[in-house]
């Protein structure tokens, strides 16, 4: 391909923290570096260090406020800016297709399921458009998509290409697609600066291990069931302690403060709060836990094998495509509570399994870090344009 690639990303969040946001920053920081490619990135909400990041790596961000298609049925001021958003579309649209035709911009890029002003823009221009899925929907965050499934299917027929961030995510979706839309599996890029190699393990056989479980506290991530894991555990004679790091808000985190509380539980579960200097956090960690019920990749378990902590996750969706049970990690029975605290007891007293399996997953990790996923897209977007 002899034209210069001028690709245009929509994201739905401008914050590097939120999981699907990171992993595309860091698949367009290694595009950037590696291609002669020109990116250019819309966002809808405020400025925040998503941008603040692209735009040193030399990224054309643009702040237009699209509405997006997830909705809380709870919200009703959700619902008052999904319709002002809503209205104020067809003036956001004209912009956008004004500066993709004025930039030369040749294929959209929409990132997640709950954005499609991406796709309405790549129809105006007839321009290619490649939508990456991140997310099941109801089964992961409990999303409910304005138009419903029907319609994201409809509009993902019409697009150029797909991709599924694992194996599991294309089962759901493929489906559902027609044959001459072209569909990869393409895992996360993982940035190098997660790379949080151990010197030394917990291997005292009489010292306290720490868990963690890490990400949204919300009844889908499972932080309850690694509760009543860790209590468990700890009443077969093990010493551990877990540590919840996720923001502290919302009637799950309620739940599971109330049954700390009358478990008499407070010297065994520690609330963190939300983080943002994750290797320094995990560093203090020895076992990563990942009680989702369906993930959809899981960048927290790719992370914290990083971090050389050893994972216990639930055997469901991708996690089950990223720990191979007993090599780089453990896994359980999705929502069993005895089987995760038996893992638990079982690394507490084999601290030389605990290390094997954390150096086997950090090892395993590494390929995350090589910027296999923007070479994939990049030939994705090379064979569209």
């Amino acid at each position: 391909m002899n034209k210069q690639i001028k690709i245009l990303f929509c994201l739905h969040h401008p914050n590097i923290n939120n999981g699907a946001i990171r992993s595309i920053v860091d698949v367009i920081e290694n595009l950037v570096k590696k291609y002669d490619i020109t990116v250019y990135v819309v966002y809808p909400t405020r400025r925040s260090t998503a941008i603040d990041y692209l735009e040193k790596l030399g990224v054309k961000t643009i702040q237009l406020p699209f509405y997006r298609l997830n909705y809380n049925k709870s919200s009703k001021k959700k619902g008052y800016k999904y319709i002002i958003k809503k209205f104020l579309s067809p003036f956001l649209f004209l912009r956008l297709r004004q500066i993709v035709k004025k930039e030369k911009i040749n294929i959209v890029y929409s990132n997640t399921i709950v954005i499609d002003y991406g796709f309405i823009v790549s129809e105006m221009t007839k321009l290619p458009h490649i939508w990456h899925i991140r997310e099941f929907g109801k089964e992961d965050h409990g999303i409910l998509l304005r138009g419903g499934e029907k319609a994201l299917y409809q509009k993902l027929n019409r697009s150029k290409g797909i991709v599924y961030i694992s194996k599991s995510i294309k089962k759901k979706y493929s489906p559902h697609i027609r044959k001459d839309v072209l569909q990869k599996v393409i895992y996360n890029d993982i940035s190098k600066v997660f790379i949080n190699k151990k010197n030394e393990f917990n291997i005292n056989p009489n010292n306290t291990l720490k868990a963690t479980i890490i990400g949204v506290i919300k009844e889908g991530k499972g932080q309850l069931v690694a509760v009543k894991a860790v209590e468990k555990a700890n009443k077969l004679g093990a010493k551990i302690e877990l540590h919840i790091c996720g923001e502290k808000s919302g009637d799950y985190y309620k739940e599971i403060t109330n049954y700390v509380k009358d478990h008499k539980l407070s010297d065994q579960v520690y609330f963190d709060g939300f983080k943002t200097k994750m290797n320094e956090y995990r560093s203090d960690m020895d076992i990563g836990i990942v009680a989702s019920r369906s993930e959809a990749f899981g960048r927290v378990t790719v992370e914290g094998m990083l971090s050389n902590l050893a994972m216990i996750g639930a055997d469901s969706a991708a996690t089950s495509e990223l720990i191979t049970d007993n090599v780089t990690g453990l896994l359980y029975k999705n929502g069993d509570i005895d089987e995760l605290a038996e893992k638990l007891v079982y690394l507490y007293k084999d601290r030389k399994k605990l290390k094997e399996l954390a150096i086997n997953g950090f090892d395993f990790a590494k390929k995350f870090t090589e910027g296999n996923a923007a070479n994939e897209i990049y030939n994705m977007i090379a064979e569209l344009n």
